[in-house]
C-alpha cells in the first residue's frame, strides 16, 4: 500500500533530494542479451514412403540430422533479433530471422524450402522425363490398344513424381517519423519436379510425366499513416509468374486413328502477371463507432504466343491472332461500420464487393479435337462475374453471462457467359452464447439461407450442348439449413470435458438433373483430466458424415439414373503426461486412429450398381521422454510409429495395360508402416 502525501514549501527551500537506488519494480525487469534453445541430435527412419512424407521430408530410409533453434536477442537500445530454425536436416526445412530497433526499423529474412512427394509407385515407357519432348523407346510397336503394345512391359520405367518448392523473402520497414511507417517486402520463388498429367488422341489416352519449373517474384510496398482518431494505409502489391517449360509434346503410342496423328501437343501454364493497388483505413466516428475499409483496384495480363492448333501436318488450321492478350480487371471493396450503441448493444455492418471484368478479345477459333479431326469452330467467352454481400447483426447481452447475437446476409451475384444470369441469396442466422456457474460455457448457432436465380438457360456457345434439364450446383436454386452446438464444460477443477455437433443439408429442389441434396453431420468430444500434480490424461473422438445425390441422364433426356454417395471419417485418439521425477524425467504418449470410408452407389432401371469402397486406416504412436542432465540441458528421445492402409478401385490392380484405351501409370493406393526415432540434446540458455 502507498500512501502520498503533499505540502507546499516556501519559495525559497530546497526540495531534499531523494535516493533512487534501491528502487525496484520486480514486475518491471527487461530482458536483455541473447537466450533462446538449441536442439542437435540424430534421427532413423525404418522405410521408404512418398505418402509418409509427403510433406514432411521424412520420405526415404535411413538416418538423418535433428536440428533446430529459436535465439532472441534483446538490447538496452531496443533492439532485438529473433532467430528461427526449423528442420534443419530434413527436405524440408525453413529459416527466420528479423530484427531491428523497435519502433524505429524492422529487417527480415525468411528461407522455406517444401517438398510435396506425390507419388513412388507410377511407371512409363516415355523416355524425356523432366524435359518437354517424350519419347517412345526404340522399336516401339504401336497398337489399337494397349493390350497390342508387345514392347510395353519390357520399356517401363519407375519414375517418382515430387516437387521441390524454395521460398526466400527479405523486407524491411521503417518509422521516419512518429505518425509514418513504410514497409516494402519481395519474395522469390521456384518450384521444380515431375506431376501426372494427361494427354489424349481420339478415344486413347495416356497418363504422360510433365515438367514443373516455374519462376514466381513477389513484391509489397506499403507506406502507413496514424492519426489518433484515423489510420490510412496504401500499397502496392505486384506478381509476375515464369514457367521455362512452354509446353509437352509426346509421341502417340497407339495406332494412329488419321493420318499424321503422331505426335501430341499440350500448352503447359503460360507466364502471367498480377498488379494490384490497395488503399484501407479506419476512422472513430464516435467513443462507440468505428468506421474500416479497404479498396483494391488490380489486372491480371497472360500475353503468351499461340501455339499452332495441332502437329498434325494434314491439318492445315489458322489462327485469330498469334498471342492470347488476355486481360482481367478486379475490383475488390471492403467496408465495415461498428457501433456500440449501449454497453449490452453492439450493431455490425459490412459490405463486401468483388468485380472481375474479363476484358480479353473474343475471337472464332478453328480448332482440332486430339490432334486427330478438324473440329466446328468455337468463340471463346471471356467470362466475367460481380458479387455483392450486406451484412448487418446485432449482439446484446443479457446479463454478464450470456449474450444473443442475430443477423441477416444477403449476397448478389451476377455473371456473363454462364447459365444464370444473376443469383441471389438471403441468409438469417442466429447464435447465444451462456456460461452457467462458472464451469459451462454453451454456443449455439441456427442459419437458413434461400437462393434462387434468373432463367436457367444453357450457354448456346458452349459444345457439345448441356442437357437443357442440368443445373450446376454452383447456380441452381437451393435451400441451406445449419445448426452448431458446442460445449465446454468443468465439472471439477481438474476435468474438462469438451463437446460439439454440427449439421447441415442442401436442398436443391427445382434441380432435377444435378446435385439434388447433400448433408453433412460432425460430432466430436475431448476430455482432458490431470489426476494428480504429476500425470495428466486427454483423449478425443470424432464422427463425420457426408452424403450427397445426384440424377443423370444416359440418355440426354429426363432422369433415367440416380448416385448417391456418403463419406465417413472417424477419428480417436488418447493421450497422457507423466512427470516421473519432479523437474528432472517427463514422458509421454499419444495413439490416434483414423479411418475412413467412401461408397458410391448407383440406381437405374438395372440392379444398383456399387463401386467398390473406398477406405483408409491411420494407425499412430507417438512416445516421447525428456531427461533433465542439467539446469539448462537435456535429453530428449523420440519414437514414432505410424501405419497407414488406403484401397482405391480406381488404382488397385490397374496396370498400364489393364484399360485397353488408356495407358495408365500402374500406380498403387500407398501403404506404409513406418517406425522414426530421434535422440537430440536441447540447450536453454
Amino acid at each position: 500500500m502507498f500512501v502520498a502525501l503533499s505540502m507546499q514549501l516556501p519559495a525559497h527551500a530546497e526540495e531534499p533530494a531523494v535516493d533512487t537506488s534501491k528502487w525496484r519494480c520486480k514486475y518491471c525487469e527487461f530482458e536483455e542479451g541473447y537466450s533462446g534453445e538449441l536442439e542437435f541430435g540424430a534421427g532413423y527412419v525404418s522405410e521408404d514412403s512418398f505418402k509418409f512424407g509427403e510433406y514432411t521430408g521424412l520420405h526415404e530410409d535411413g538416418g538423418f540430422f535433428v536440428g533446430n533453434a529459436d535465439i532472441r536477442y534483446r538490447g538496452e537500445d531496443a533492439t532485438y533479433m529473433d532467430l528461427s530454425v526449423s528442420d534443419a536436416g530434413l527436405d524440408s526445412r525453413s529459416l527466420d530471422i528479423e530484427g531491428g530497433r523497435q519502433g524505429k526499423y524492422k529487417l527480415f529474412l525468411q528461407y522455406d524450402e517444401i517438398q510435396h512427394y506425390i507419388s513412388d509407385s507410377a511407371k512409363t515407357p516415355y523416355r524425356g522425363i523432366g524435359g518437354e519432348s517424350l519419347r517412345l523407346p526404340a522399336g516401339w510397336v504401336t497398337a489399337p490398344t494397349t493390350g497390342g503394345m508387345t514392347e510395353l512391359d519390357t520399356s517401363l520405367r519407375d519414375v517418382d513424381l515430387e516437387t521441390e518448392r524454395k521460398r526466400i523473402g527479405v523486407g524491411m520497414s521503417f518509422i521516419p517519423a512518429s505518425r509514418w511507417e513504410y514497409a516494402v517486402k519481395y519474395r522469390h520463388e521456384t518450384k521444380e519436379g515431375e506431376r501426372g498429367l494427361a494427354g489424349t488422341f481420339f478415344f486413347n489416352s495416356s497418363k504422360l510425366v510433365a515438367p514443373v519449373d516455374y519462376e514466381t517474384d513477389q513484391l509489397d510496398v506499403s507506406a502507413s499513416y496514424t492519426r489518433k482518431k484515423w489510420q490510412a494505409k496504401i500499397a502496392y502489391y505486384g506478381s509476375l509468374f515464369r514457367n521455362k517449360k512452354e509446353s509437352l509434346t509426346w509421341q502417340n503410342p497407339y495406332t494412329p486413328v488419321v493420318a499424321g496423328g503422331d505426335t501430341g501437343r499440350i500448352a503447359l501454364p503460360p507466364d502471367n502477371q498480377f498488379h494490384q493497388l490497395i488503399a484501407s483505413g479506419g476512422y472513430q466516428l464516435a467513443d462507440r463507432t468505428r468506421a474500416v475499409g479497404d479498396v483494391a483496384i488490380g489486372r491480371m495480363e497472360q500475353d503468351e504466343s499461340f501455339f499452332a492448333a495441332t502437329q498434325n501436318p494434314n491439318l492445315a488450321v489458322p489462327l485469330p491472332r498469334s498471342k492470347a492478350d488476355m486481360q482481367v480487371d478486379t475490383l475488390t471493396a471492403n467496408f465495415r461500420l461498428i457501433s456500440s450503441l449501449t454497453d449490452k448493444l453492439r450493431l455490425n455492418a459490412a459490405f463486401n464487393y468483388n468485380d472481375r471484368d474479363n476484358d480479353s478479345p473474343r475471337a472464332t477459333f478453328f480448332w482440332v479435337t486430339t490432334d486427330s479431326f478438324a473440329a466446328a469452330p468455337r468463340t471463346n467467352q471471356p467470362y466475367s462475374f460481380t458479387k455483392s454481400t450486406y451484412k448487418v447483426n446485432a449482439d446484446y447481452r443479457f446479463a454478464r453471462r450470456t449474450k444473443g447475437s442475430v443477423g441477416y446476409d444477403y449476397e448478389k451475384y451476377e455473371r456473363t457467359y454462364q447459365e444464370v444470369n444473376k443469383t441471389k441469396e438471403h441468409t438469417v442466422w442466429g447464435k447465444l452464447n451462456f456460461r452457467a456457474m462458472d464451469n459451462v460455457d454453451l454456443r449455439m448457432r441456427v442459419a437458413h439461407a434461400d437462393r434462387d436465380g434468373s432463367d436457367y438457360e444453357v450457354v448456346s456457345e458452349i459444345q457439345p450442348p448441356q442437357n437443357p434439364r442440368l443445373r450446376l450446383f454452383n447456380m441452381a436454386d437451393r435451400t441451406r439449413k445449419t445448426a452448431e452446438f458446442h460445449a465446454s464444460i468443468t465439472p471439477v477443477e481438474r476435468v474438462s470435458l469438451g463437446l460439439g455437433a454440427d449439421y447441415s443439408k442442401d436442398d436443391y429442389d427445382d434441380s432435377t438433373l444435378g446435385l439434388t441434396e447433400s448433408k453433412e453431420i460432425s460430432i466430436n468430444a475431448d476430455a482432458s483430466v490431470v489426476l494428480t500434480e504429476d500425470i495428466s490424461l486427454h483423449a478425443f473422438l470424432s464422427h463425420q458424415k457426408i452424403e450427397s445425390d445426384q440424377a443423370g441422364s444416359a440418355a440426354f433426356s429426363t432422369p433415367d439414373w440416380t448416385g448417391e454417395n456418403e463419406d465417413t471419417i472417424d477419428t480417436a485418439g488418447i493421450g497422457f503426461t507423466y512427470q516421473v521425477i519432479k523437474d528432472k524425467l517427463d514422458i509421454g504418449a499419444d495413439y490416434t486412429v483414423a479411418k475412413s470410408d467412401g461408397e458410391v452407389t448407383v440406381k437405374s432401371g438395372a440392379p444398383d450398381s456399387e463401386f467398390p469402397d473406398l477406405s483408409t486406416t491411420l494407425k499412430s504412436l507417438r512416445l516421447y521422454a525428456t531427461y533433465q542432465l542439467q539446469e539448462s540441458l537435456s535429453l530428449r528421445a523420440t519414437y514414432w510409429y505410424e501405419d497407414y492402409d488406403s484401397d482405391d478401385w480406381s488404382v488397385d490392380g490397374v496396370s498400364p495395360d489393364t484399360i485397353s484405351n488408356v495407358l495408365s501409370f500402374g500406380e498403387k493406393s500407398p501403404t506404409y508402416d513406418v517406425n522414426v526415432f530421434t535422440l537430440a540434446l536441447r540447450y536453454k540458455f
